[in-house]
């Protein structure tokens, strides 16, 4: 299994592990492990659009490495926008952009939930909420799987690392 699919299951053993009273830790670290399964599902299928993984190992690890969190957050709000930045207007109109508005959607929600698993400890999680994370990150997958290859689905891959979103 890859990192990404890894990372999900990991999400939903957390969630799950114990039986009765889910210890808070089981729970964030059930949610962030469900935001990183996203993100590196992402940041790999954006990879080897651009750079062949089979070809040059090296350089599509070294790209991996060049994405930003904030960055995939600006462009995953704005395809999840009902009016996107004029940029991505022509990525997110096509038949496929349904899909990518949940995909974006789903990124941005579980960013903030991340965020609030890793940093508010104030915030108390229920096994519900975890195990929500972990299937809307697989459900996103999924999403981008049908949308994979279409000019709509790379679009939105190679804003993941290029675009600086225009408020034009």
């Amino acid at each position: 299994m890859n990192l990404a699919g890894d990372l999900l299951e990991q999400a939903l053993h957390l969630a799950r592990r114990e039986r009765r009273r889910p210890k808070q830790v089981s729970l964030r670290r059930s949610v962030s492990a469900a935001y990183y399964a996203l993100f590196h599902f992402l940041v790999e299928r954006a990879c080897d659009l651009l750079v062949s993984p089979s070809r040059r190992p090296r350089l599509h690890a070294y790209l991996g490495r060049a994405f930003h969190h904030e960055t995939m957050a600006q462009v995953c709000r704005s395809f999840a926008s009902s009016r996107p930045a004029p940029s991505w207007r022509m990525a997110s109109e096509g038949s496929d952009g349904a899909l990518l508005v949940e995909i974006g959607r789903a990124f941005v929600d579980l960013q903030q939930v991340r965020h609030e698993a890793d940093y508010d400890r104030g915030r108390s999680f229920v096994r519900q909420e975890a195990i929500d994370a972990a299937y809307l990150a697989e459900q996103a997958m999924r999403h981008f799987e049908r949308v994979q290859g279409t000019p709509e689905g790379d679009a939105f891959l190679a804003a993941l690392l290029v675009q600086k979103i225009s408020r034009a």
